[in-house]
């Protein structure tokens, strides 16, 4: 009997004391780093608050990012909530940033707040200490005695010498390179001083046509076509040119010569559409796209002269 009598005291001891362990919040500081910092540094922290399973951490209560004193600064706050074995912990990630100018090694204090938990039965308080880093100057308080006020300066340093031989020749490249590509696309497109250069007509027709290939034509319009071709085919020669006047074409304007069964084909096509009468976007399967082909090619063998 007294054994049962002291195992029933012992079971309502632990019912007792459990609920007030659930209850209880405990708090743990780390710091990054307690000591060693300079002005400008920034100053990490972690407090850890322990607390019972069905609190709640009322974020309105943590600190606010801004200035606590005249030399500290809160610059960020995060939290993390982690529930384990019946209870829950509260990780506070603090990152403060230290302005204070020392002229001697000391400890500074990162001041303390409050954190208000709901619970069930009301919102409790938990305080959270204050605690301290320690900074270290950046330079001693007093230099060394010197003979001379000169020797507290430091020497100068001596100047590099710059070998400014290669920048202006890459200067130089690169104008020469710039003018090179400047004059090509002058002459491509006949600016001053290659605007009185024989004028590129089947280029200019080739761009015109470039969009007329891909719908129908009709056959005025097709008419239209040839009739520009063949002007610019005089323009080229230098006088109008007729089927037979081919070779002569030909000769005036080797470059051309390649193009010499394109060009027997649209003048074929030129006799049956404006002397026999030929429908003349239907005559023998000759469309617009292969006028535009025409045209096309005769602007590439055109571009090498």
């Amino acid at each position: 009997m007294p054994a049962m009598r002291s195992a029933l005291l012992l079971l309502a001891l632990i019912a007792l004391f459990r609920p007030a362990q659930a209850d209880e919040f405990s708090v743990q500081i780390h710091s990054e780093r307690p000591f060693g910092h300079f002005v400008g540094d920034l100053v990490r922290a972690r407090v850890d608050v322990h607390g019972p399973e069905n609190a709640s951490l009322i974020s309105a209560s943590l600190p606010h990012p801004g200035s606590l004193t005249v030399s500290l600064d809160l610059r960020d706050v995060s939290t993390e909530e982690i529930e384990e074995m019946g209870a829950k912990f509260w990780r506070i990630h603090l990152t403060y940033q230290n302005f204070y100018v020392a002229l001697d090694v000391r400890n500074l204090e990162i001041p303390r707040f409050t954190l208000s938990f709901s619970r069930p039965g009301g919102d409790m308080a938990v305080n959270v200490p204050g605690w301290r880093f320690g900074v270290a100057p950046l330079r001693e308080i007093a230099p060394e005695q010197k003979e001379k006020g000169a020797d507290y300066l430091r020497p100068d340093p001596v100047a590099d010498s710059v070998d400014e031989s290669k920048p202006l020749a890459t200067l130089i490249t690169s104008a020469a390179i710039t003018i090179f590509f400047v004059l090509a696309v002058a002459r491509d497109r006949a600016w001053p001083p290659f605007h009185k250069r024989r004028a590129r007509a089947f280029s200019i027709l080739a761009r015109q046509w470039a969009v007329k290939a891909r719908g129908p034509c009709g056959e005025e319009e097709f008419r239209l076509a040839m009739r520009k071709l063949h002007r610019a085919i005089d323009t080229a020669c230098g006088r109008s040119i007729l089927k037979g006047d081919l070779a002569e074409f030909f000769r005036g304007r080797p470059e051309f010569a390649s193009s010499r069964a394109s060009a027997e084909r649209f003048f074929a096509v030129s006799d049956e559409v404006f002397f026999n009468g030929a429908s003349g976007s239907t005559s023998k399967d000759y469309s617009i796209a292969d006028l535009v082909r025409f045209a096309e090619e005769l602007a590439e063998r055109e571009k090498t002269r």
